[in-house]
């Protein structure tokens, strides 16, 4: 740091005043150390915006926006190659730092996208996700983007600065997470990799199943009696556990061993309540064989499993947060379910009882499977299981269980009484194969 950044530095700590001689970058600078130090020093960060605000609309500024455009150019590049995938890096943005900041981060992912040619080099999931947060990688170089992002309507200059200074604090300061796909540096060899034949052979049994898992929790999912409900959930788990079973027999004399088979995905999940709702998918994943890994601070969430167990974990965490969110939803005319602690401790409650009910299932469906196939069936199960374990201990050697707890007393009733009407253990309707054929 040259001797007039520190005078400047010194100066804003003991006056709280700005030298008069701070130029537009230094003032970036400044606004970037503080916004990298915590919440603690937002006023700072504000006090540097409501500096760099002065100076719009002069020639002064432009070196700033260069600077900040560059910096936060580099910092997505260097995101991106540590691990962090477009989808997460916008979400938790949005969770840490708020709306504004993942509509900036959004066009720092464009910026990035246009120089790498993301749409066309990107593996599958990568452009998908940009896609989804409706990147356009065609509009102008990171400079003008961020111009016409600080010239927002009904939005002042000080607000906009200081959304750039605590989206460059956040960008920078952000460690790594697992490489769950190719980074950017590895795409010219990702898109021309064919897949392996094993996947092709099995993607169309694969694909009718799973469909018939999503038809039956699409069914729970809109129905309005929770007895239908009960029954297409509960024929869908039984199916996905059937499923499961299936596919280790089939999968038995790989040689490699299922240890080769354990993946990792990541989940966003959203607010609010994000920590109850990745209490409901630890109670899913731990039904279904697989391990979870919980990103506190970024609401994401590692899960750990072979791949057909991860499909099916996905997609019965997806419907049962619907599931609940309808059920919330109906006791809405309530004035106490519309509290935040009774909604928390609803979700809470929910995931318990729902994981406890998953895990009667699986018990009861793996009991008539190995009554079907014999002896040769537990030892399977039971080293997919511990392939599942070494993996993730191997991965997180050092990880601490977390307990989440329900303080709301009303509303763990209401949430344990949801999960029974969701209930998935049996069933009391039989589903005939028309239902199974639609």
């Amino acid at each position: 740091m040259s001797r007039i950044d520190l005078d400047s530095f010194q100066n804003f700590h003991r006056t709280g005043q700005i030298r008069p001689d701070t130029d537009p970058v230094r003032l970036v600078e400044m606004g970037l150390d503080y916004a990298t130090r915590g919440s603690g020093w937002k006023a700072y960060v504000r006090l540097v915006a409501d500096r760099l605000a002065k100076f719009e609309c002069t020639p002064e500024v432009d070196p700033a926006y260069a600077v900040s455009a560059r910096i936060l150019d580099l910092s997505v590049d260097r995101l991106f190659e540590i691990g962090w995938q477009p989808a997460e890096l916008a979400h938790a943005t949005r969770k840490m730092a708020g709306g504004a900041a993942g509509i900036l981060v959004v066009e720092a992912i464009a910026t990035h996208a246009g120089r790498s040619s993301a749409l066309t080099n990107a593996p599958d999931s990568w452009r998908e996700q940009l896609i989804d947060l409706k990147i356009d990688s065609t509009a102008g170089v990171s400079v003008d983007r961020l111009r016409r992002w600080c010239a927002r309507p009904r939005v002042s200059t000080s607000d906009s600065w200081n959304t750039v200074l605590t989206v460059l604090g956040h960008t920078t300061s952000l460690g790594s997470l697992d490489k769950l796909v190719p980074i950017p540096s590895q795409w010219s060899s990702v898109r021309s990799s064919p897949a392996p034949s094993s996947a092709r052979k099995s993607g169309v049994s694969d694909s009718k199943m799973l469909g018939k898992i999503r038809g039956l929790l699409a069914k729970a999912e809109s129905t309005q009696f929770p007895a239908e409900a009960e029954a297409f959930s509960a024929k869908a788990q039984d199916l996905m556990t059937r499923y499961a079973i299936d596919h280790a027999l089939l999968e038995s004399d790989n040689p490699r061993g299922s240890i080769g088979d354990v993946t990792t995905r990541r989940i966003l999940v959203d607010s609010p309540y994000s920590e109850a709702k990745s209490l409901l998918l630890h109670s899913v994943c731990e039904a279904n064989g697989a391990r979870t890994l919980w990103y506190k601070r970024f609401a994401l969430v590692n899960i750990v499993g072979l791949e057909v167990d991860l499909d099916l974990c996905e997609l019965l965490f997806t419907s049962l947060l619907v599931q609940s969110s309808r059920a919330l939803d109906e006791l809405a005319e309530s004035p106490e379910a519309r509290g935040r602690s009774f909604r928390k401790s609803f979700l809470i409650a929910y995931a318990h009882r729902i994981g406890q009910r998953l895990l009667e299932a699986r018990e009861r469906a793996t009991k008539a499977a190995s009554e079907h196939h014999g002896s040769a069936l537990l030892p399977i199960l039971a080293e997919r299981s511990d392939a599942v374990n070494k993996a993730f201990t191997a991965m997180y050697p050092s990880t601490t269980e977390v307990r989440i707890e329900a303080r709301d007393h009303a509303g763990r009733r209401a949430g344990r009484a949801a999960a029974e009407r969701a209930d998935l253990t049996g069933g009391r309707e039989r589903i005939d194969k028309s239902d199974l054929a639609s």
